[in-house]
């Protein structure tokens, strides 16, 4: 099969490598062979961390090439574009959490933090096959958020893109998140699917 390509963008304390973690895990339940690469930034939390993932197919390298990525799922919305856009290939799904973490160089006032037109000016070269939300305020929404990652995890899995079926990857989640957790993470799951679903039906003009 031809792989699928993932790359995951966010800071230190996203969840970004969890999120990376129980993919590869739902993909390895469904029989398909995985390969991840994680990089991360100087800082442990707020630094820069993204994570490659490659489902299926033959390739052997950790690092995905620019340009091949078939989905970008940013947790941050600068470092979506930043880092992560060079790899999403043309036309490719980029869905981003609109919530802002400011670097160490927006807050000492060394830096500005760019425009979201700005920043979706950028992307919108790559794709226009954008999903924007607030994941963050799902996750508050949801009761922690900490939990920003299951709801792009959740929106990632209402697009269809992955190669494995949405069970697979509940599955990982009850057996990885422990129990006190898993109520919250399920619910977080959900909202991330919804708001993907909205979305759409956004820009289709669809309504309920």
């Amino acid at each position: 099969m031809r792989p699928f390509k993932l790359v995951i963008s966010g800071v230190g304390g996203q969840g970004t490598l969890l999120a990376s973690r129980l993919l590869a895990e739902a993909a390895i339940r469904s029989g398909l062979d995985v390969i991840i690469g994680e990089t991360y930034g100087m800082a442990q939390r707020g630094g820069p961390v993204m994570g490659h993932l490659q489902i299926g197919g033959e390739d052997r390298s950790p690092q995905i090439p620019p340009g091949e990525a078939d989905a970008l799922l940013g947790f941050e919305e600068a470092e979506a574009v930043r880092r992560g856009a060079v790899y999403l290939k043309e036309g490719g799904l980029a869905i981003v959490n609109t919530r802002r973490l400011h670097p160490v160089e927006v807050i000492s006032g060394m830096a500005e933090y760019p425009s979201r037109d700005a920043l979706m000016a950028l992307l919108s070269e790559v794709t226009d096959n954008i999903v924007s939300f607030d994941a963050t305020a799902l996750a508050e929404e949801a009761g922690d958020p900490v939990t920003t990652n299951v709801v792009m995890l959740g929106a990632l899995c209402a697009s269809g893109i992955l190669p494995f079926q949405e069970e697979l990857l509940l599955e990982t989640m009850r057996e990885s998140v422990p129990a006190r957790y898993l109520d919250v993470n399920l619910k977080a799951f959900i909202l991330g699917k919804k708001a993907f679903t909205n979305h759409k039906r956004r820009q289709t003009g669809i309504q309920k």
